[in-house]
């Protein structure tokens, strides 16, 4: 695989690499496994406290559910992934400098991970949209400087999406309230639509926020 070309393809908020010919007996670079999350784990610790990197892996549409080690000279580490394919547990800085990675699959087989930013924040039914905006401006600018030259290629995070509801309404200052508008059928949130709002609202908590 260290041989194999990759490829990293953006599209809105998110990164898709092509990672071809892994396999369980083969140990790959964890970099290029998890792009992008070197250069947000440098970041100060203020600079990304309410925004985090997820990966999550598939083999076509399906999640992967293959084990991926972390292998740190004799010791070999399971990652836990979720049942969407979702990396639980990441490598810390220094791991992404000195291990290697091992994914349970026959070679040959072509893993796609997809890279997504994401607020810290647990999605409810009742969020603070101050909390959330502040979340999106604060992933814009760390974004912009994790991604170094590619800054230009990376998409502008201006509003986050509440996937999982149908609806939701932003509630301002004065009281007053508003349906937010549906973005690809999940209601998203423009700080800059709504300069005074205090509180968003759904019929229940969504699955996932996604920035873009």
């Amino acid at each position: 695989m260290g041989h194999a070309s990759r490829r990293i393809i953006l599209a809105g908020a998110l990164a898709l690499a092509a990672l071809p010919a892994a396999a369980s007996d083969k140990l790959v670079d964890p970099k290029k496994v998890f792009p992008y999350l070197e250069p947000y784990l440098q970041l100060p610790a203020a600079e990304r406290s309410r925004f985090r990197t997820t990966y999550t892996f598939h083999i076509g549409p399906q999640p992967i559910t293959a084990p991926v080690w972390l292998v740190e000279g004799a010791t070999r580490t399971q990652l836990p992934l979720g049942p969407d394919g979702r990396a639980l547990r990441l490598p810390t800085l220094a791991q992404l400098q000195t291990a290697k990675l091992q994914m349970g699959v026959p070679e040959g087989t072509k893993i796609a991970v997809r890279l997504s930013i994401e607020p810290i924040m647990r999605p409810a039914a009742e969020m603070d949209a101050r909390e959330v905006a502040a979340a999106l401006a604060q992933a814009a600018v760390g974004v912009k400087r994790a991604a170094g030259l590619m800054a230009m290629a990376m998409p502008r995070f201006t509003q986050v999406s509440f996937l999982g509801v149908a609806s939701g309404e932003v509630i301002l200052a004065d009281g007053k309230r508003a349906a937010l508008p549906l973005l690809k059928g999940a209601p998203s949130f423009t700080p800059a639509d709504f300069p005074t709002a205090k509180t968003l609202r759904f019929p229940k908590a969504p699955t996932k926020l996604d920035m873009g």
